[in-house]
């Protein structure tokens, strides 16, 4: 693949992002929603939610703070293949890779979209890797990562793990952790790893509970090794199960698992779990702004999401089954920031609307989100991103840190 063949959907490090697109007035309710203008063509036929209080702007703009970006812009003689991945590096240049870069904006082009494949793009070496992560963020919004009926794909792994940046761990330091016995959050991790996913044959039938503990109980070593201020909260269960599920070890889902709270959720797993408490907030702030109606519809009910989507947030909606569409739901949110979980949970509701708003009692609902549908979650969140001023998307991208 040649990085001159394409336009290749551009990311930039900036941390104040332009005013460059249109607001969309539309009626409400809509009658028919009109197509996306990005390069995605499956991503179409989004109903456009009113923000009047939205800046006047000219173009759409899918942007994500990428930790992992920073990860490969240093990588630029290391192949982004699976072979290629397992060699070593030393530890102080992972950890100056994996610093803390400045949001970035990837803009979806609507033409010369690149024509290849997932498998064909991380199969060999590419020209540029900051040009091939991006082609491989705009594959996964675009065709989807592959899988089976249960989930099941050879690939996503190998694709979360260059996502990440994440290198394979090597099996005897996994094995030391595990060897140190319970942690001080030992009591807490077996009262919630019986529950977790209880109700999904299949995860049940891949993923033992032991693992679960194993790991978990792992991760709380290397946090107290690391100094972090971390401990286990009720749903880091629920995080590590795709992992587990989609890893083909527990020690690659150990890895992997690790990185992503580190980098992408650390203020999820704090004690007071203020990350987790200001996600809720802006869920409320989002719909108020998308859709004002709905926004008052709940909030005269006495309904915020402290009440309703508390399990949504902290767990990046892996709480909502079936596990196939959560697995879907986080190719994404892997690929563009975990950040943009937040707009997924307000477009669970945008897909509720209806059926809320003729509600007297919305709780009733609002207790067992539908199942997750992960093309069409998807498809709103990304609609959502134009609708809301850029002061608050700044506040998505960083709540969770």
């Amino acid at each position: 693949m040649t990085s001159s063949s394409h336009p290749l959907p551009a990311l930039r490090r900036n941390r104040r992002f332009e005013n460059s697109f249109a607001p969309l007035a539309l009626p409400d309710p809509v009658a028919a929603p009109p197509r996306l203008n990005t390069t995605a063509p499956q991503v179409r036929n989004l109903p456009q939610i009113r923000n009047p209080n939205a800046p006047p702007r000219s173009q759409k703009h899918l942007r994500s703070r990428s930790q992992s970006q920073a990860n490969f812009d240093n990588q630029h003689h290391h192949p982004m293949t699976p072979h290629h991945m397992h060699t070593n590096s030393a530890g102080s240049n992972m950890q100056q890779r994996h610093a803390r870069k400045a949001a970035s904006t990837a803009i979806l082009s609507s033409n010369n979209h690149p024509a290849t494949t997932i498998e064909s793009l991380i199969s060999k070496p590419p020209a540029s890797l900051t040009e091939a992560l991006q082609d491989l963020r705009y594959l996964i919004l675009d065709q989807g990562v592959a899988a089976d009926a249960d989930g099941n794909s050879a690939l996503r792994i190998y694709i979360w793990s260059i996502l990440l940046g994440v290198r394979p761990m090597r099996s005897d330091d996994y094995i030391e952790l595990v060897r140190r016995g319970a942690s001080s959050s030992y009591s807490k991790i077996r009262n919630d790893t019986f529950r977790t996913l209880a109700t999904d044959p299949l995860f049940r039938r891949r993923v033992s509970e032991s693992s679960i503990i194993r790991l978990l109980n792992a991760f709380q070593w290397k946090m107290k090794d690391s100094g972090e201020d971390a401990q286990y909260v009720q749903g880091m269960n629920v995080i590590a199960a795709p992992f587990l599920y989609a890893a083909r070890s527990e020690v690659e889902a150990f890895s992997l698992f690790a990185v992503f709270i580190q980098r992408e959720c650390p203020g999820y797993v704090r004690p007071t779990m203020e990350g987790v408490h200001c996600g809720l907030k802006l869920v409320d702030q989002v719909l108020q702004n998308v859709d004002h109606k709905l926004y008052s519809h709940l909030k005269a009910k006495l309904l915020t999401a402290e009440l309703y989507a508390f399990p949504s947030v902290l767990t990046l909606s892996a709480c909502t089954p079936p596990l196939p569409e959560v697995l879907k739901l986080w190719d994404f949110l892997l690929a563009y920031g975990a950040h943009l979980n937040i707009l997924c949970v307000v477009a669970q509701l945008l897909l509720m609307r209806d059926e809320l708003l003729a509600a007297a009692q919305p709780m009733k609902l609002l207790r067992q989100f539908p199942p997750l549908n992960a093309s069409m979650i998807i498809k709103y969140a990304v609609n959502l991103v134009t609708q809301i001023p850029p002061d608050l998307f700044d506040q998505v991208v960083e709540h969770a840190r």
